[in-house]
């Protein structure tokens, strides 16, 4: 099955209308593999991701106002928790060098359970982006069209789709793939 389907379909923050406590503490036995998986995309070790998870998670049960858009919503507060526990007060830059450092050699259960060794090679290369293409590439990955990553973000959509193209490019040449285009 199509893994973008998977989580669309899967994932019960997808609905429109608001999420209650109750509906909250339900979607995170289901949300939970997809916003961990989401912040490995990010260069989190599993016990980081799982952190922010969590953390996201208990802000939105405390949360007064109703949250009509679940799942970029919790992304994104889970990203934040996440940046906020790992470099607190630094610079992007300084993120960028200290995920690259940490996160080619990450194992963790979830990697080991669920991703074969192609998933393990994109993941490995999609680390080696620059932040921002690595985050708009995590999103798209979590099937959110480019407007959605453009609002999540604070980014204009032609920004959006230029970091997508240039993560793109970049990961077909770290690894080894051609476009297949018929003699004309």
């Amino acid at each position: 099955m199509d893994r973008r389907a998977d989580d669309t379909a899967a994932a019960p923050g997808a609905r429109k209308r608001p999420v209650s406590a109750a509906e909250a503490g339900y979607s995170y036995q289901e949300d939970q593999p997809y916003l961990i998986r989401f912040l490995l995309r990010h260069g989190a070790t599993f016990p980081e991701a799982e952190d922010a998870v969590h953390s996201a998670f208990v802000e939105l049960m405390r949360s007064r106002q109703p949250v009509q858009r679940p799942r970029p919503w919790l992304r994104t507060v889970a990203l934040r928790a996440f940046l906020r526990q790992t470099v607190p007060e630094q610079p992007e830059n300084d993120l960028t060098d200290r995920l690259a450092e940490t996160s080619a050699d990450w194992h963790t259960p979830l990697h080991a359970a669920e991703l074969n060794e192609q998933q393990r090679r994109v993941l490995t290369a999609l680390l080696q982006l620059p932040f921002k293409q690595r985050s708009v590439m995590a999103w798209h990955l979590d099937g959110f069209s480019t407007t959605e990553i453009a609002e999540a973000m604070g980014l204009e959509n032609a920004a959006v789709l230029q970091n997508l193209s240039r993560a793109r490019r970049t990961l077909k040449q770290q690894l080894g793939i051609t476009d297949r285009r018929r003699p004309q």
